[in-house]
């Protein structure tokens, strides 16, 4: 065999090496599109629990601005933080509107969301306030709680 045709042999590719650069690279993308539509639901599931979370975070910082004197069924409710001075069962009260200036509202901003918030005096001097945001999220329901403790000091 002559230089030329060694040269020749050392410059071209064969077909199956063509071939086989072609299914691995069929199969990388195989691959990724198939983890597409699960990093999807997973940033949606986390938006959600981000959502409730900020919601949550935003009625307790509302309720312990107020302070603990105010931390009654009737003063919240003049404080627009709950929706009525009645309760919908044992120290359970409706929240609608987190933010009355920005509208922030769990049912326009998580998909089936509602909330509720739990008062509780625990002690002479310490009120436990819990809310409880729920919401639907693939046909399942979800909940996120957090609660404080205010003291009257």
């Amino acid at each position: 065999m002559n230089r030329s045709q060694r040269l020749k042999k050392k410059l071209g590719g064969t077909l199956i090496e063509a071939l086989l650069a072609v299914f691995i690279l069929a199969m990388s993308a195989v691959i990724l599109t198939s983890a597409m539509p699960m990093a999807t639901k997973s940033r949606i599931k986390a938006d959600n629990m981000n959502k409730a979370a900020g919601m949550a975070q935003k009625m307790i910082e509302a309720v312990r601005g107020s302070g603990y004197a105010n931390v009654t069924p009737t003063q919240l409710y003049g404080l627009g933080l709950i929706d009525s001075t009645t309760p919908t069962s044992t120290n359970r009260y409706t929240t609608t509107n987190t933010d009355t200036a920005s509208l922030d509202n769990v049912g326009r901003i998580l998909p089936g969301g509602y909330s509720h918030m739990n008062i509780e005096q625990v002690d002479i001097d310490l009120r436990r306030v819990t809310i409880h945001i729920h919401w639907v999220e693939r046909g399942v329901n979800k909940r996120y709680v957090l609660g404080t403790l205010i003291a009257n000091l």
